[in-house]
């Protein structure tokens, strides 16, 4: 583990940012006193939360088929698979009471993240709970769940394996997506509304009682879909809502479907998903031990009341909080079953029957695996789009690439040396360095970047001048300088070498989440990162901008840089050497070759951090290697596996 004394660094930054957001949206919601006033609002979070969910398609045929039928004594089963894109097939499974007077109300049913996707005990049991009281429930299968498995051997899945699943697969699916322009979450969201397309063609159901519900993942679908379809005409997400800066302050990161771009750039919280069609009827359900923070639900809660209050509608909001863990536990379906059976105008008992778990394989509807079945995978579409994509780039100039590169890395350039500071190091003298001291670079405030000596420096405390190479590690660049022969032998030949910590690397690694692991799936380096997608500003660009800052510290005092990185440092440094002003020599060993080769290769361990989202429209890391030209030295490419 790196020595990680500023590890809370990164974290403080983020909740500042994220803290600083939502309080001008509380202002914003204070502001909102008369019906006029809600009504803008609604209409301003309606637009702005359709703008987080980019790459909707167009309709195309459902191509819908029963591939099966079960008596379940007073419902009937049906197994379906449609096809919410051409080739890309859903399996769902339709619950209908088998005996009916006229139209029914309906709802829309979504999975959390259970490997069973629509065969899990509880998913199961809300949906024959609602059928038993009169709705028609339709529950599909997630992307990776369930009968969508999407990882095979031709991904490289081991022979006998199965491939990632659920939310691991998700990140996977939906990381490499943000490179294309796209998002994982308007998959889940289509292939959920192309599920109610399915059930309001159904001629016994109604399309003005029209519920959607589900927990934990299937609650954050439940959210996303409310606030993108008009034909909802109740919703009750389970075990998700609460706030976005709950998340971030509790270390918790969410799947990538569950962190929609921009979205607190738009200065949207997770309630006004839910806000953007009120007064619609709307219950958050929540349990008190459950990771997904009450205070938030709590709080979203009241928001949503004072906005259909103000639209005429005071009890049209209504919250439900059990005393248990994260689940859709049976105190929380019964009160859904009572908030659907009230706005739905039914009159029945809202007790859930006793029931039992039907077996997985009896609910196939694709026998068990759509791929088989017949299915594209996903990861074909998100290639489609990268080869069209690159088809219609055109070659940049370098003045055109370096503007290219700023506006999506969200860049400033500045034109004052950043403040610094001198650091002691605990315990004395650094055996690999003879240096007592480190300079500690503040790139902006709250950020320093750290910097510690190799070599022959003639003063512990004052700025280098002349060459000096500024080295950025894979994962902590002071290890890397003390271990790897290479670096060592060019100390031995006197050079000297100064190697920075960019923010969220070696001493700056964040001391949250759990992990001490910068590539861990859900580690800290994905929070940041996927927190910075929902800002609109781009962690890598941020490690950027440290970089840019720290060649702006060093040349002042008389450094000449050569810019040096390695495996994850690798991509900073070569956006540094393209947009630094001075144009700095640089040198890359272990670098990503290009961002398509994650696009090619959906198993991968390349951290979001590497990221540029939405690039490849304009261009890929084989164009700034190009436009370095004779000022940059690369050997030894990492593939996939790094």
């Amino acid at each position: 583990m790196y020595n990680n004394r500023y590890g809370h660094m990164v974290h403080e930054y983020t909740v500042d940012r994220v803290r600083g957001i939502l309080q001008e949206r509380a202002e914003r919601i204070a502001a909102v006193r008369t019906r006029a006033d809600a009504e803008a609002y609604v209409d301003d979070v309606r637009e702005k939360a359709a703008r987080c969910f980019p790459a909707l398609p167009a309709r195309t045929e459902l191509k819908a088929r029963i591939t099966g039928t079960a008596d379940l004594g007073d419902i009937r089963l049906e197994k379906v698979v449609y096809e919410s894109r051409p080739g890309f097939l859903v399996s769902a499974n339709l619950y209908v009471p088998a005996r009916f007077d006229s139209e029914m109300p309906c709802v829309l049913g979504l999975c959390g993240h259970s490997d069973t996707g629509k065969a899990y005990g509880p998913y199961q049991f809300f949906a024959r709970g609602l059928a038993s009281k009169g709705f028609a429930v339709l529950i599909v299968d997630p992307v990776s769940q369930g009968e969508r498995r999407q990882f095979y051997g031709e991904e490289g899945v081991p022979a006998g394996e199965t491939g990632p699943r659920s939310t691991v697969a998700h990140n996977m699916i939906g990381n490499r997506m943000l490179l294309t322009g796209d998002f994982v979450g308007s998959w889940f969201a289509w292939d959920a509304i192309r599920g109610l397309d399915y059930l309001l063609e159904r001629p016994e159901t109604d399309a003005s009682r029209v519920g959607v519900t589900g927990c934990s993942g299937g609650g954050t679908q439940t959210t996303q879909v409310t606030a993108l379809d008009p034909r909802i005409t109740m919703a009750a997400p389970d075990c998700y809502i609460t706030s976005w800066l709950c998340n971030l302050e509790n270390e918790l990161p969410a799947d990538a479907e569950q962190n929609p771009p921009r979205a607190l750039a738009f200065g949207l919280d997770e309630a006004d998903l839910l806000l953007a069609y009120a007064p619609r009827p709307t219950m958050i359900l929540a349990e008190e031990n459950c990771f997904f923070d009450l205070r938030g639900a709590r709080q979203a809660h009241a928001e949503m009341r004072k906005i259909h209050t103000l639209l005429g509608s005071p009890d049209s909001a209504e919250i439900s909080v059990g005393n248990l863990d994260h689940g859709f536990h049976k105190h929380a379906r019964e009160a859904m079953y009572r908030f659907f059976i009230k706005h739905a105008g039914l009159e029945v008992e809202c007790q859930e029957p006793p029931m039992e778990e039907i077996p997985e394989a009896q609910l196939h509807a694709a026998g068990g695996e759509v791929v088989p079945f017949g299915s594209k995978k996903i990861f074909g579409y998100t290639q489609a789009r990268a080869r069209e994509l690159e088809s219609q780039r055109t070659v940049l100039d370098r003045s055109a690439l370096r503007e290219a590169a700023k506006r999506l890395l969200n860049i400033e350039m500045l034109d004052t040396p950043p403040h610094y500071r001198y650091l002691r190091r605990s315990g004395g003298q650094n055996a690999a360095t003879g240096k007592g001291y480190q300079f500690a670079v503040e790139s902006e405030p709250g950020i320093q970047v750290i910097l510690s000596m190799f070599g022959d420096f003639e003063d512990q405390c004052r700025r280098p001048r002349g060459p000096v190479s500024l080295f950025v590690g894979h994962l902590s660049s002071e290890e890397d300088c003390a271990a790897l022969p290479w670096l060592q032998r060019r100390l031995g030949e006197g050079q000297r070498i100064l190697a920075a910590d960019v923010r969220g690397t070696g001493q700056s690694f964040p001391a949250s989440c759990g992990s001490s692991d910068l590539l861990e799936p859900y580690g800290s380096d994905y929070l940041y990162a996927s927190f910075g997608s929902m800002i609109g500003e781009s962690y890598l660009g941020r490690r950027v901008h440290d970089l840019l800052r720290t060649t702006d510290f060093l040349e002042d005092g008389g450094a000449d840089v050569h810019l040096i990185g390695r495996g994850a440092g690798s991509v900073p440094v070569a956006l540094a050497a393209l947009l630094h002003p001075s144009e700095p020599s640089c040198e890359l060993v272990h670098y990503l070759p290009s961002f398509h080769l994650l696009i090619d290769n959906p198993l991968h361990n390349w951290p979001l951090s590497c990221f540029i989202e939405n690039c490849l429209g304009t261009f890929d890391l084989p164009d700034v290697y190009a436009a370095l030209g004779d000022r940059l030295k690369k050997c030894d490419p990492w593939g996939p596996w790094i």
